[in-house]
């Protein structure tokens, strides 16, 4: 069937019995229509969906994380059994999401979920998760990438895994967050474009792994299973270390539940383009972690750092192709998954400004002459800058994965609980896809997990980061943000000015 563009200020039928009207929606009653100004387009099908969710999930991980997997769990065999714990992890979380997105189709991710299961204290959830989400999980994650992206450029140039000078990767890494910021405020087709053309270049970087590794292992045997379980660690902060990793590669599958208003057919679209990216991307995962071990050795993996696909890449197809053509194809691939994270992050910044969770509303909320969220971009950049720039050289990826997954899996579940919740205060609410039971149990234990183990004290700490150093910051920073809920949504009275189309600051 084809599709056909729908304009944003009419629902289609599905959404709008969906989203039904008047006081129960809470903070997002009046809907994007009350807050004034234009709206952004639908621009999105079920295939530009795809490009965005594959896109938004594959980024450096997969081609940097596999070797801080291993070290954490000492073993090959565990590691890529974890990364299939992931893939079903990831299905179950997936589920859930199906079924809020399709349930209440209105762009802002867990703000509008959080919002009508938890509606007392007023907006308490949603305005936490906005400031987390801003300030902690969107920018760290970009800033891990856009790092990567240096990495594997600096790789490229010099024909070296070995580590870079840091501020040359910084360097790096802040003129890829401006030029993803800079295309999706100016150029807003091109980018959505250049998104899916990076998404399938993403795409054929890891093929052309999975067909390299599995060639070289079927001519030269494989070097990395022997033995493969040997070494396994017992401990459960090893788990939650490499788990964070792991989770961080297929983070990125819910990228559509916070642009809903951008996508055609919505309620018809999410569950196909969600699930399809997620599927596509969890195979792949899984066949690059196995063609990895089928050309390197455990140690050779240990010992990349993040690096792990240049060296694969050095040691299958030689020095000119592997070492200066694959790591700058890699470079590509990050790119892109910044330029969908940047995407994917400012449309967060710009619902929850819309609807008077955050300050300055009127600026963050507003849509420019390019049709695009201009001053959310702007903000999610200068973020994502800050993030690059300040943790210790060294260690600055895995801080930045750990401090953006730990609050990141505390709103995963109190998403799945509001969806349960909703189940019995609002079951009149249609419901075209339905998580199953045991989906949702897998979500809420592995969340808990995931938030409880990061305390644990590891068997032997090292780097000059405390183990508990990520999760307590998320914490404190989600604390200080229960206090200026206070101040922006009761005092201000931010929700209602909002509402009312009026600047937040007058």
């Amino acid at each position: 069937m084809q599709e056909v563009d729908i304009p944003l200020t009419r629902l289609d039928d599905e959404a709008r019995s969906s989203l039904g009207s008047g006081s129960e929606l809470g903070g997002s009653e009046l809907g994007d229509a009350a807050l004034g100004g234009p709206e952004l387009e639908r621009t999105l099908g079920l295939w530009s969906g795809m490009a965005i969710v594959i896109g938004t999930m594959v980024g450096s991980a997969i081609f940097s994380a596999p070797g801080l997997v291993l070290a954490a769990v000492g073993s090959v065999g565990m590691s890529l059994a974890l990364w299939v714990v992931g893939a079903g992890v990831s299905v179950c979380g997936c589920a859930a999401y199906m079924e809020l997105g399709t349930m209440l189709p209105r762009s802002g991710g867990e703000k509008e979920y959080l919002d009508r299961a938890f509606p007392r204290p007023r907006a308490l959830l949603p305005f936490v998760f906005s400031l987390a989400s801003l300030a902690i999980s969107s920018p760290s994650a970009l800033a891990a990438d856009a790092v990567v992206t240096g990495t594997y450029v600096l790789y490229a140039a010099t024909g070296r895994p070995a580590e870079h000078a840091a501020w040359a990767q910084r360097a790096i890494g802040v003129g890829v967050a401006v030029f993803c910021a800079f295309a999706h405020a100016f150029c807003v087709r091109a980018a959505i474009r250049l998104q899916t053309a990076l998404t399938l270049a993403k795409v054929l970087v890891l093929v052309l792994i999975v067909a390299v590794g599995f060639g070289s292992g079927l001519h030269a045997g494989t070097r990395g299973f022997g033995d493969a379980f040997a070494g396994t660690s017992g401990h459960p902060r090893a788990y939650a270390s490499a788990l964070f990793k792991v989770f961080f590669a297929y983070s990125g599958y819910t990228a559509l539940n916070y642009s809903i208003d951008e996508l055609r057919s919505p309620v018809r679209t999410l569950p196909r383009a969600a699930l399809g990216g997620l599927a596509a991307t969890a195979t792949l995962y899984v066949l690059t972690n196995a063609a990895y071990f089928a050309v390197l050795d455990a140690e050779a993996v240990r010992g990349a750092g993040t690096a792990v696909a240049g060296v694969f890449f050095g040691r299958a197809l030689g020095p000119l192709f592997g070492q200066r053509v694959a790591p700058l194809l890699v470079a590509l691939a990050t790119l892109g998954n910044v330029l969908c994270g940047m995407f994917s992050a400012s449309r967060v910044v710009f619902s929850a400004a819309r609807e008077g969770y955050l300050p300055g509303g009127a600026v963050l909320g507003a849509v420019s002459r390019f049709q695009s969220p201009l001053a959310a971009l702007a903000l999610t950049c200068a973020l994502t800058v800050l993030f690059i720039v300040t943790p210790p050289a060294g260690e600055a990826y895995a801080f930045l994965v750990d401090i953006g997954g730990y609050p990141q899996w505390l709103f995963y579940a109190l998403a799945v609980a509001g969806l349960l919740v909703m189940r019995r205060t609002h079951a009149d609410l249609p419901r075209p896809f339905r998580a199953w039971h045991v989906a949702n149990a897998v979500t809420l234990a592995t969340a808990a997990f995931m938030c409880v183990v990061p305390f644990v004290p590891p068997e032997s700490p090292a780097g000059r980061i405390p183990y508990w150093a990520a999760p307590l910051a998320a914490l404190a920073f989600m604390a200080v943000s229960c206090g200026l809920w206070y101040v922006q949504v009761v005092v201000r009275r931010g929700l209602e000015r909002a509402h009312k189309g009026s600047p937040l600051f007058q």
